[in-house]
């Protein structure tokens, strides 16, 4: 149905449909399904519910080995711009992956027989195209997974997530690997078990990722609002705004999270603006029992971040204390504005506003309160 392309609208079920296999959608078709009609993975069938159309003729073998066999599909897919899938459209339905009877998670257990990566949605050398008004109901892993994909649009995605197979872990809402650029991430609500939007460039097919937009997360209880990863490469241009909600892990990360001492990736001008934002209790079942309490906006060692700025930031702390900003020692931070940024926690949070701030070079600040009491530039220099 889907392979002749064009428009297909599919009615409203009786009791909603199921598939046994990945649906393929080519270039220049637009799904359309009603906004709430239930399309279910079949039991045991271990394979993403959508992808785009992909040749696998011309498969290479350049991406990111080092960081494990769950992007060996890579290995398989033309990367060369005359096979780019373009012009299509998902909208509509409640995609229910059925996690709890597909196969677990194979980073929890090394089972990638198959090349299973346990995504809901995956596109692969795409650009100009278009999801939304969708329900992303329970992945065994990332909700949607972008690798190689320019000027696209996500746009109002429920993510309806209420257990892990075996544990509330890896389950990315949004998840974009290297090379990504012109993305916009529009309107995305509820909690994920990992970072609600992702920007990996380390990953898949590892490179730049650019010019993202991200505006509106609305979440509670979720593990993070948006990461940023680099090893050696480089994210650039990003736009983070009207963030709402409670975050167990952190708000935002500026991360490498892989452990290969020689490498420095960068983060360049990036813009988060508008947060009203709180920590939280990790979710039950959350498989790590690190002691470590993760500050609300993280900038991990090993990362060197030039030109980021934070204005109208609010935290209302009541649940947990911890940290504001943390800057590691080891992170590089060259250009950093903390513009109308209030911490309105308790007064017996242990938690500085800004720890590190002795690894950041220019620093400005306007209008900064902790405890509606202002902050100088100098003190948080201090920290």
């Amino acid at each position: 149905m889907l392979d002749r392309g064009g428009e297909v609208i599919l009615p409203d079920p009786e009791s909603g449909y199921t598939i046994s296999q990945t649906l393929v959608i080519p270039s220049e078709c637009r799904l359309t399904l009603p906004p709430f009609a239930l399309i279910r993975l079949m039991d045991g069938m271990n394979c993403p519910m959508i992808r785009n159309r992909w040749n696998t003729e011309r498969g290479h073998t350049s991406h990111s080995v080092f960081k494990g066999p769950l992007w060996n599909y890579c290995r398989t897919v033309s990367i060369l711009r005359k096979d780019r899938c373009r012009d299509f459209e998902i909208r509509g339905g409640v995609w229910d992956f059925n996690n709890m009877n597909q196969k677990p998670n194979p980073v929890r257990t090394g089972d990638f027989g198959g090349r299973y990566t346990g995504f809901g949605m995956q596109f692969f050398n795409a650009s100009r195209f278009k999801i939304s008004a969708l329900t992303l109901k329970d992945p065994v892993t990332y909700g949607m997974n972008f690798d190689l994909s320019s000027d696209f649009e996500v746009s109002d995605i429920v993510f309806d997530y209420n257990h892990g197979n075996p544990a509330p872990i890896n389950m990315d809402g949004i998840h974009l690997n290297g090379n990504c650029s012109g993305a916009v991430l529009r309107n995305l609500s509820g909690a994920c078990y990992d970072d609600t939007v992702a920007l990996n460039a380390a990953e898949g097919i590892s490179g730049p990722i650019t010019h993202v937009t991200v505006d509106g997360i609305s979440a509670e209880g979720s593990h993070s609002a948006v990461r940023l990863l680099v090893v050696d490469e480089t994210i650039s241009d990003v736009e983070i705004s009207n963030v709402r909600g409670s975050f167990y892990q952190y708000c935002v990360g500026f991360t490498k999270y892989y452990d290969k001492k020689d490498s420095r990736g960068r983060i360049e001008r990036v813009v988060v603006r508008n947060a009203d934002v709180l920590k939280c209790q990790r979710v039950e079942g959350y498989p790590f029992p690190d002691p470590f309490v993760f500050p609300v906006f993280f900038f991990q060692s090993g990362v060197t971040v030039e030109n980021v700025s934070f204005s109208s930031i609010t935290r209302r702390e009541s649940a947990v204390p911890s940290d504001t900003f943390l800057i590691e020692d080891g992170a590089r931070v060259d250009g950093l504005s903390l513009i109308c940024v209030s911490d309105e926690g308790a007064e017996t949070n242990p938690g500085v506003l800004l720890s590190g701030g002795r690894n950041v070079s220019n620093l400005n600040t306007r209008e900064v309160l902790l405890h509606g009491l202002p902050v100088n530039t100098h003190s948080l220099m201090e920290g």
